[in-house]
């Protein structure tokens, strides 16, 4: 998201933009980006502040056991993806990337747990899985197997696929950097609303008590049933829509 706001600041400044983030440290998602002043460049810069008051842009505010959130569209972002990093994603070119992890420490909530289901119909209707995550990833049986030693080659791999399946999450806001028609397992706990893209396919079970998500941090049983009403049937089903649709496919793969 910081470098699709990086996209819009320099439409009306042409200066290069330098990142204010405090005492965080420096992304790799940023390198390369000739937009965003690199790590020891000097210059003239625009200053921006993506927290300025410590929360990203889709929050309105927090506490220990919750988030409370707010209707946000999302800048589609950017990243330049250098030519070792499409050489190591060349030989894999799959058809579906999976990623069924939440990074450590991110809400149990955002967990569905229908995947090997998920996996075996789809593999038993003819569609060819990968699975991308870093070493010591749980991998789920019927995938093949890619190690994404970082998010960049993660990012890589997912630029040559056709679709991906995944959580809302960082990689859902990478599908949209690269591309890639997604289905995006929400359940409760957040919307699309807040950090949606239009390319996607998008799984949220709506509450009217909790029109944006309920952003619960600690175990909730309103996500827990929220997850488990979406069958590995239905995300199947947006499988097979989404690749007989070719105008959700990159240019360059929506051919006879």
């Amino acid at each position: 998201m910081t470098t699709g706001h990086c996209r819009l600041l320099q439409q009306t400044d042409p200066r290069k933009v330098k990142l204010e983030y405090g005492k965080r440290l420096w992304n790799s998602v940023f390198d390369h980006n000739p937009r965003i002043a690199q790590r020891g460049e000097e210059g003239d810069f625009q200053i921006y502040y993506p927290r300025p008051n410590g929360m990203r842009g889709y929050i309105a505010s927090k506490s220990i056991q919750q988030w409370t959130w707010k209707e946000y569209k999302p800048p589609v972002g950017e990243i330049y993806l250098q030519p070792d990093e499409l050489a190591f994603a060349e030989p894999y070119a799959p058809e579906i990337v999976i990623e069924p992890t939440i990074k450590a420490g991110a809400s149990p909530n955002k967990q569905w747990h229908h995947w090997q289901l998920l996996v075996f119909k789809l593999r038993k209707e003819g569609f060819n899985l990968v699975q991308i995550g870093p070493r010591g990833t749980r991998w789920i049986q019927g995938c093949k197997f890619v190690e994404t030693p970082n998010f960049r080659l993660a990012c890589a791999v997912l630029a040559r696929s056709k679709l991906a399946i995944l959580h809302e999450g960082g990689l859902h806001h990478a599908t949209a950097v690269v591309g890639v028609p997604s289905i995006v397992i929400y359940g409760g706990y957040i919307s699309p609303a807040s950090t949606g893209y239009d390319l996607h396919r998008n799984i949220f079970v709506y509450s009217d008590r909790y029109p944006l998500g309920c952003g619960m941090r600690i175990h909730c049983k309103h996500c827990a049933d929220a997850m488990k009403s979406i069958t590995p049937e239905q995300v199947a089903d947006e499988v097979k829509k989404m690749l007989s649709d070719k105008s959700l496919l990159p240019a360059t793969q929506a051919t006879d």
